[in-house]
Formats: structure tokens, C-alpha cells, sequence
């Protein structure tokens, strides 16, 4: 389970450094916003984007996946680069909820 731990904060890394690539795909996928600063997101769908997008999460099911993203330590290591994940509407349920993604624009 570390692999998958170690493959979603590199992703999520990603994301934060505004890696061009990540962000093109993010903003073309349906279920996914991105805004200045913000990548808006539901469990689900982050799921099936990382299933269908890198290798490590090909294999993993959507139960492995949750207990994967709970018990990482991806919101202390992304507010190292002044970012963190919120719950942007609270569906009173983990997999209707929708989280962002949320950092610093770099000064101009």
C-alpha cells in the first residue's frame, strides 16, 4: 500500500506545482473544475481518473483507494507548498461529497 500512498502524493504534487500536463487533463475531464487555484473533485471520480490515467492505480478498487487516501499524509506534506484539500460541499456522505484542492497563486 505504500506504492499507492508514494503514487498519490506525487500526484497530488503535481497538481500543486501546476504541472502544465496534470492541469490540461484535469480541466478536460468532465467530472473535474479547475479554477485559479482550486481543482474540484469527488472521490469516485478521482478514482476512475487515476485508474485510467497511472499505471499504480490500475488494479486498485475503490475501497483500497479510500482507505488509501484517508490514511496518507498528503494534506502535511502539500501544505508544505502552501496547499491543502478541503471539503468544498459536505453531502453528508465520503463518496458525494466534493473536496478541492486549493493553493497560493505564485505572486506576479
Amino acid at each position: 500500500m505504500q506504492a499507492i500512498e508514494n503514487a498519490l502524493i506525487s500526484f497530488f504534487e503535481r497538481v500543486v506545482q501546476q504541472d502544465s500536463a496534470i492541469i490540461d487533463e484535469l480541466s478536460r475531464e468532465s467530472d473535474f473544475q479547475v479554477q485559479q487555484g482550486r481543482w474540484t473533485f469527488t472521490l469516485p471520480a478521482l478514482h476512475a481518473y487515476l485508474q485510467k490515467n497511472i499505471k499504480a492505480f490500475s488494479s486498485i478498487d475503490y475501497s483500497q483507494f479510500r482507505s488509501a487516501i484517508f490514511s496518507s499524509n498528503i494534506n502535511q506534506i502539500i501544505q508544505l507548498k502552501d496547499a491543502k484539500i478541503i471539503i468544498a460541499i459536505n453531502r453528508g456522505k465520503v463518496n458525494l461529497s466534493e473536496y478541492a484542492l486549493v493553493w497560493k497563486e505564485p505572486d506576479p
